[in-house]
């Protein structure tokens, strides 16, 4: 296993990975190279789906698991939670030898030369379990009693790693919506199971008559609203794909104006199973026409200073090649950096862009 030196090192690279999430696959390479095993994945476990990231021979095998549904049906995750083990536990732990013959995923596994694990549950903010599991070749056989009692010392940094990286991203994400606040815009922060886990004042007085917290999702009360609502969460916003929304229009009502919603990525999300935070919904009322300022698009969207620059001229009607005067650059520069602004804000039209960072009117039937 590690020598002193080199477990402090893995202990503070886990606490890294804590506010850089890109590290998470450096963290499990090290421990799969300790322990002899060709891949790892961390897992979180919750009732809207899993989330994954995964090093080596499962990260080439498992997108072929997900999608022919084998992972949905995987057992390890729910004997593990059930044995309710507070250390590392292996598979001779949670199945009989039989029950592994005769279950697919195992199947699955051992055909591409796979099949032994050892790993940890872990439980964090909110509903989910995020389980740390490394895995081993077939042919090498299971994991010995003495490796997986050698990495118990590690769970508990695990834990506080993940506990830290779930605070901080809510925080970050609940910095975002207050700020929001004082310029009157309401926002909330929605979970990766999309509900509500934070929201501004102004937000909190669109409840219950324009958006609703259930217990499925984050929902708003005009149908043909929600029903784009449902699109744009089930979907990862892709720029210049007509079939996923990043702005919602909601149709005005006797005792209101019209309404846009916008959903925002909380940047790293994505590539964090921690993140408590995945999105932030923000509602802006047709009637203000008032355009964010450039630190805000900045901040929102993860856009350069350059990008931030671009997109605040075009809510202020400024064209390219106005743009490009008042910069002094050519006007490629500027069709450059829009660009690369459609694909950080999930437009794909200067006119939806403006619309979206405005609230002005979107300029076509949402259905």
């Amino acid at each position: 296993m590690l020598a002193p030196a080199e477990f402090d090192a893995l202990v503070d690279l886990i606490y890294e990975a804590a506010v850089v999430p890109e590290i998470w696959p450096e963290v499990l390479d090290r421990i799969a190279a300790a322990t002899g095993s060709v891949g790892a994945i961390i897992l979180a476990e919750g009732r809207h789906g899993p989330r994954w990231r995964a090093t080596g021979a499962l990260l080439t095998h498992l997108p072929e698991a997900i999608a022919t549904g084998l992972m949905a049906v995987n057992p390890r995750p729910g004997r593990a939670l059930a044995l309710g083990h507070s250390g590392f536990v292996h598979d001779l732990d949670l199945f009989t030898h039989a029950e592994m013959d005769a279950d697919p995923m195992y199947g699955f596994l051992r055909a591409r030369g796979l099949g032994w694990c050892t790993g940890v549950a872990i439980p964090t903010v909110g509903e989910d379990a995020v389980i740390f599991s490394w895995e081993r070749a077939f042919a090498a056989g299971p994991f010995t009693p003495e490796t997986v009692r050698a990495l118990d010392p590690l769970r508990a940094h695990l834990a506080r790693a993940g506990l830290i990286a779930a605070r901080l991203g809510l925080a970050q994400a609940r910095s975002v919506v207050s700020a929001l606040d004082l310029l009157g815009l309401p926002a909330a922060v929605l979970s990766p199971g999309n509900r509500v886990i934070a929201a501004n004042g102004l937000f909190a007085g669109l409840v219950p008559s324009v958006a609703q917290d259930r217990s499925d999702r984050v929902h708003l009360t005009d149908p043909r609203a929600d029903g784009l609502l449902v699109r744009a969460l089930a979907a990862p916003v892709q720029a210049g794909d007509p079939n996923t929304v990043a702005s919602i229009p909601i149709a005005a009502r006797a005792d209101r104006g019209a309404m846009i919603a916008h959903l925002v990525p909380v940047r790293g999300a994505a590539r964090d199973v921690f993140a408590a935070a995945a999105t932030i919904l923000v509602v802006a009322d047709l009637r203000q026409g008032r355009a964010l300022p450039a630190e805000l698009m900045q901040g929102l969207f993860d856009l350069t200073p350059a990008e931030a620059r671009v997109a605040r001229g075009l809510t202020n009607g400024h064209t390219v090649g106005t743009l490009a005067d008042v910069h002094g650059v050519s006007s490629a520069t500027i069709r450059t950096q829009l660009k690369a602004i459609f694909a950080k804000t999930g437009t794909a039209r200067q006119a939806d862009l403006v619309a979206m960072l405005t609230g002005a009117a979107i300029g076509r039937d949402p259905t």
